[in-house]
Order: structure tokens, then C-alpha cells, then sequence
């Protein structure tokens, strides 16, 4: 009997080390399956994301709009130092920089004539410039800009001093990755002082 208790015992006691052991198995193999798997979704919830992030940027361009906006600005700027900045020095390079940057129709506008007739104490310029830009969209090739300025004008010879108030909207279209004014549209002109 002492015998069979024995073997009852080994039998029993290699049981339980045998669903042991395979119980420890199979909890290794889910939880590598489980983190395998937490893994696996982990990574494309990442991908997911890192594919819209992507998408956002595109989308945005925070440098590409911001250097877009930059480039338009300072045609405006020019624009208006060589259209309202008038007199005899300097007239060759302001007309030479406006043929550059003006629509034809406007340039004539501003520059009619190949030399300054305005005498040789005439001089304006733009002053306080503050500008007004539209919600810009990089798929747009045109752009308004609202310019808003003193143009001081003085006169030596007849003894005139003066400063106008102009409100004006610039109209600017994309050319050969350029900006090129196409028209102004004054909104208001007012003298504010003599």
C-alpha cells in the first residue's frame, strides 16, 4: 500500500508540476502575444497619427505661407517707395525698379515720362506705412493689400509743406513665382496738414 501511495504521490506530484510548467508556458505566450499586439496597435495608432501630422503640415506651411506673405509685403512696400517717393535724385532707379515690379498700365500711370518734370526741389515720400493683408491662401496667384500711410510733400522753391492721409488698395497678381502690382484704388486721400 506504502507503495502504491507512493506512486499516487509522483504521479500526482508530476502532475501538478507538468500543468505547472505548462501553465507558466502558456501565460509567457499570451503575454508576448499581448504585447506583441499592444505593440502592433501602438504602432499604427503612431502612424496614424504621424500620417496626419503630415497631412496638417502640408496643409499649413507655416514657412512656405509666411515667406509667400513676406515676398508680397515687401512688393508692396517698394511699390510704394517708388511710386510716391518723388523727386530728381534717385528718379532713374526708382523708375528702373518700378518697370520691374508694376503691371504696364500702372507704370505708365506713374511714370509717364522718361525724366523727372516735377523741378528740382519737389519731393514726396510715404511715411508711417502700416499695411492690411486678406487671409492669405497659398493657391491663390492674386492678393489685395490695404495700405495705409502719410505721403509728406514739400516743395522748396514754392514754399509748400503738406502731408496727405491715403488709404489705398493694391491689387497684386502672381507672375514667374513674382508679385507684380496690377492696380491701386485710393480709398481715401486726405491733407492733414499744411
Amino acid at each position: 500500500m506504502e507503495k502504491k501511495k507512493w506512486i499516487l504521490f509522483m504521479t500526482l506530484a508530476v502532475f501538478i508540476a507538468g500543468v505547472t510548467f505548462f501553465n507558466i508556458y502558456l501565460n509567457r505566450n499570451i503575454s508576448q502575444t499581448t504585447s506583441a499586439k499592444q505593440e502592433a496597435i501602438s504602432k499604427e495608432t503612431l502612424q496614424e497619427e504621424n500620417q496626419a501630422l503630415k497631412k496638417q503640415l502640408k496643409e499649413v506651411l507655416p514657412s512656405a505661407q509666411e515667406q509667400q506673405r513676406r515676398n508680397y509685403l515687401e512688393t508692396v512696400n517698394t511699390f510704394l517707395d517708388v511710386s510716391y517717393h518723388q523727386e530728381k535724385e534717385g528718379f532713374t532707379e526708382r523708375k528702373k525698379k518700378a518697370k520691374r515690379m508694376m503691371s504696364p498700365e500702372l507704370y505708365e500711370q506713374f511714370y509717364p515720362s522718361a525724366q523727372f518734370e516735377l523741378g528740382d526741389t519737389y519731393r514726396s515720400k510715404p511715411q508711417d506705412i502700416q499695411l492690411y493683408l486678406q487671409q492669405y491662401d497659398s493657391d491663390l496667384d492674386e492678393v489685395q493689400v490695404v495700405a495705409e500711410f502719410n505721403n509728406h510733400l514739400q516743395i522748396s522753391e514754392e514754399k509748400v509743406e503738406e502731408t496727405t492721409h491715403i488709404i489705398a488698395k493694391i491689387s497684386l497678381r502672381k507672375e514667374e513665382n513674382r508679385w507684380i502690382v496690377t492696380s491701386i484704388e485710393p480709398l481715401k486721400n486726405e491733407i492733414v496738414s499744411e
